[in-house]
């Protein structure tokens, strides 16, 4: 009897307990390469250091965070500049590429002191928060047709907006996606005017050493690996896989849609083979 009086004493606090943690477990931040819009249960807009975001109505007009966001004045030189290029992904969706100068990501220090500098991006899509970012390129699958602002802010560790003279150092693009996927005009690739390289890979290494290889953008592009042992050829950037074995070469024929310069490696072995440049 007293045993369970003693569980039914405590069974409230523990109960309220298991709430508390649950709902900091939910409440856990979600910074993939890629992100939806609008956010589905999987991804989910980023409110963890957005300030402005509190005491928001249910209106459409979500260009609240543009006034309410703390702002860090840059009083060292040079002063980081940045710049935003968008390409529609023939799959869905739209690949953000952020240029910079003057600016150095620093993931591994998020949520600490700001260093002159450094610190990550903080994407938006008509004025709602996305997420961070902590690289130069980035998937946004937007799921309806239509025009979209795109905008990406630069942030200190701390998270406070980068500014000079109480203006805000980002960058802003409107994005179309076409309608339904009948409006799309596949693109035919022609081996015959596109581009060749072959590689000679010994122990997951390349005979020639590391090379550049520089294409036009959309081009039709071949890669034809050999290697003396059982590997995989990783595409970065473009996310594709070339398998090749002793006496059995891997190929693979893609369009380089994608502008850039993309590490290409073995995936089991872990080295550089070569590097891909687009445009």
């Amino acid at each position: 009897m007293r045993l369970e009086r003693s569980v039914a004493y405590f069974a409230p606090a523990i109960l309220g307990l298991l709430g508390i943690l649950g709902l900091l477990a939910t409440a856990c931040g979600n910074d993939d390469d890629s992100a939806s819009y609008p956010p589905t249960t999987e991804s989910t807009v980023d409110h963890s250091e957005d300030t402005a975001m509190e005491g928001a109505d249910d209106g459409h007009d979500h260009d609240h965070d543009h006034d309410h966001a703390t702002l860090m004045e840059v009083d060292y030189e040079p002063v980081p500049t940045i710049e935003l290029r968008t390409h529609l992904d023939p799959a869905s969706g739209v690949n953000l590429e952020v240029i910079t100068t003057g600016f150095t990501l620093a993931p591994e220090r998020a949520s600490t002191d700001p260093v002159d500098g450094e610190g990550h991006f903080h994407i938006y899509v008509d004025g709602v928060k996305l997420r961070r970012l902590y690289a130069h390129w980035a998937h946004v699958d937007l799921k309806a047709p239509g025009d979209y602002e795109i905008r990406v802010e630069m942030s200190a560790n701390n998270h406070a907006v980068l500014a000079v003279n109480g203006v805000k150092l980002d960058a802003t693009a409107v994005v179309t996606i076409p309608g339904a996927a009948e409006d799309y005009e596949p693109m035919e690739l022609d081996d015959s005017v596109g581009t060749t390289i072959e590689l000679e890979v010994a122990g997951g290494k390349p005979v020639d050493g590391v090379q550049r290889h520089r294409v036009g953008a959309g081009d039709a592009v071949t890669i034809i690996v050999n290697g003396d042992t059982t590997d995989e050829l990783h595409i970065h950037g473009y996310d594709l896989v070339v398998p090749f074995a002793p006496g059995q070469p891997g190929t693979i024929t893609f369009e380089a849609n994608i502008p850039g310069i993309f590490e290409v490696e073995t995936h089991h072995h872990g080295d550089l083979v070569m590097e891909l440049q687009v445009g």
